[in-house]
């Protein structure tokens, strides 16, 4: 399997089985994903971001990917998501509103594996309602 099924695979397995045992297969066990807020280390993040997602999103899809650049051992690559708020505590969600946001990724690869990821992402901007 080359780099980007790699990505597709594990895309289409988070995203139809949140319970998916495949994360291993793709991602590195020493793996580290860089956000602007942190770095997260294991691959134990992937599973715990697909299930978070489902806890505030149904319907989750994705309704773009683009691979922007490529070299052996890295992709940069674009993802579009879209889901409905599900019902919440907060009054400042709309339940059932639906959103869809963006997040740049950069792959490293070692052999295989995804060995390392910088993510940024919209979905702060996206999930909360525009200043009044």
């Amino acid at each position: 399997m080359n780099h980007r099924d790699s990505i597709e695979f594990i895309l289409k397995e988070l995203f139809t089985n949140p319970k998916t045992t495949a994360i291993s297969d793709v991602f590195s066990s020493d793996y580290i994903a860089h956000t602007s807020k942190r770095n997260y280390t294991g691959i134990k993040i992937v599973s715990n971001w697909i299930k978070n997602l489902n806890q505030f999103l149904s319907d989750l899809k994705i309704t773009k990917l683009e691979f922007i650049y490529e070299d052996p051992q890295m992709i940069v690559w674009k993802r579009t998501i879209k889901g409905k708020i599900k019902p919440n505590k907060s009054n400042k969600l709309n339940k059932g509103k639906s959103i869809k946001w963006e997040e740049m990724i950069v792959s490293k690869f070692q052999g295989n594996k995804i060995q390392e990821e910088w993510i940024t992402s919209e979905f702060l901007g996206a999930l909360l309602p525009l200043g009044k």
